[in-house]
């Protein structure tokens, strides 16, 4: 008899993610379903993405409600043909087939572009995993442990998201991010930071007199907050800025812009030229791309750049692997690429994974300098601030250039004030010289 029935599982989000956060269901239980449309929407600790249906039929049951996080390789749906559906009493055994992660050449269909943004929820500690009782072991890996040690957490008092309780990094990370378990660690009673002193009167609530409304932050939300916090605490951050003059950019893509947005098929904009002499100035000063581990220092052999995209519910950092390979052009068709699918909940996560350096772009909102927070593991980060039509003296002349600010945010453990400045001095010198053969 031929098997009708097909298991949606938690498909596997990408190498060592274990677990995932079901955000909402796109369908409900009795709707219709075709294979590849979306079906649901996912969060891990690194990206948000919606999973198309493996299968065509009708949703005929969910086990795990909006906001649950479950393991990968969990049963969360099933799905039957619609002959399946209307006409057995006694359906067979069902196939277990895992919802099919999106592929980087999948593009989003106009249901999923339609699909509302709903904000991601955070994740709750799970009611079955409770904190370990008194001589148990909690369970976690190695690296938690580690991670505990180094940040004198007692693990017996971290709650376990993960399967069966099990603590995971991002538990530690979150304990380390709470205000009770940093005054913990200083000596400080944890009642004296239990959070803000808020009074409520029916449904109004009001803090120092004023009004407020309560609301949760999405899961995206507060994992950024934690690594932002966690990025304070362990780099001293320094930020050095250069003004350079981006004439000579400026001409080369006005002369390409034309043929390349009708070969292309999307604009070219100023972003993979500061991309490419990023990499250049790495290639030169390549202690901007290592990591800290103690006491070592990590030398990397690629250069993967993680280029911050602005969506609906935060940041997320997409990252152009192996970009020393790549031209100018090569790194554009990247960039659109990937920046296009992060917005529609499309990528990876891989994809946002093994980042090497990271370049924030502020400067397309206007602003004109800025001071980002380094994303760890990584030592630096680049900061592009607005190009701007400023008067200034060429060969003892007053004329006008398109200037722009661009800073350099780095860890003063491994970076000096010498190694940021000649970084930037080299990354100045690639762009004002720039040569148009990578288009």
């Amino acid at each position: 008899m031929q098997n009708d029935t097909t298991e949606v599982l938690m498909p596997l989000m990408g190498e060592g993610i274990t677990e995932a956060t079901l955000v909402k269901w796109l369908k409900q239980p009795g709707e219709q379903v075709r294979q590849e449309e979306p079906l649901l929407e996912v969060s891990t600790d690194k990206v948000d993405t919606e999973i198309p249906a493996p299968a065509s039929g009708v949703l005929t049951e969910v086990f795990v409600r909006d906001g649950d996080t479950v393991a990968v390789n969990k049963v969360i749906a099933v799905i039957r043909s619609s002959g399946a559906a209307a006409g057995s009493t006694a359906p067979s055994m069902p196939k277990p087939v895992a919802a099919a992660v999106p592929t980087k050449a999948a593009a989003p269909t106009p249901q999923a572009a339609a699909a509302p943004k709903a904000a991601t929820a955070a994740v709750a500690p799970s009611a079955a995993a409770p904190l370990v009782t008194s001589g148990e072991k909690p369970r976690s890996s190695p690296l938690v442990r580690k991670m505990a040690r180094a940040e004198s957490i007692d693990l017996t008092q971290v709650l376990g998201t993960g399967l069966h309780g099990r603590i995971t990094k991002r538990d530690v990370e979150a304990a380390l991010a709470s205000p009770v378990a940093a005054t913990a660690r200083a000596g400080v009673s944890s009642t004296a930071v239990s959070g803000l002193v808020t009074k409520r009167d029916g449904d109004r609530e009001t803090l120092e007199g004023v009004l407020v409304r309560r609301e949760r932050m999405s899961k995206m939300r507060t994992l950024i907050a934690e690594h932002m916090v966690r990025s304070v605490r362990t780099s001293p951050h320094v930020t050095t800025i250069f003004e350079i003059d981006m004439h000579q950019v400026t001409q080369v893509r006005a002369r390409a812009q034309a043929a390349f947005k009708a070969r292309e098929g999307f604009g070219l904009t100023y972003t993979p030229f500061f991309v490419h002499a990023a990499v250049q100035a790495i290639k030169r000063f390549p202690i901007v791309n290592v990591s800290v581990d103690g006491d070592d220092i990590l030398w990397k052999d690629q250069i993967n750049i993680g280029v911050a995209v602005a969506i609906e519910q935060g940041l997320i950092v997409p990252v152009i692997r192996d970009a020393g390979t790549l031209n100018v052009l090569g790194i554009a068709r990247r960039i659109n690429d990937l920046a296009t699918r992060a917005r529609s909940k499309k990528l990876l996560p891989d994809e946002v994974q093994g980042g090497t350096f990271s370049i924030t772009n502020p400067g397309m909102f206007g602003s004109l300098v800025s001071s980002p927070i380094i994303n760890q593991p990584q030592v630096a980060i680049l900061s592009i601030g607005a190009i701007i039509k400023r008067p200034v003296v060429i060969s003892d002349l007053i004329g006008v250039r398109p200037l722009v600010q661009i800073g350099l945010t780095f860890d003063h453990r491994v970076v000096d004030g010498e190694g940021g400045a000649r970084y930037l001095a080299y990354l100045k010198e690639v762009l004002e010289n720039f040569d148009d053969s990578g288009l």
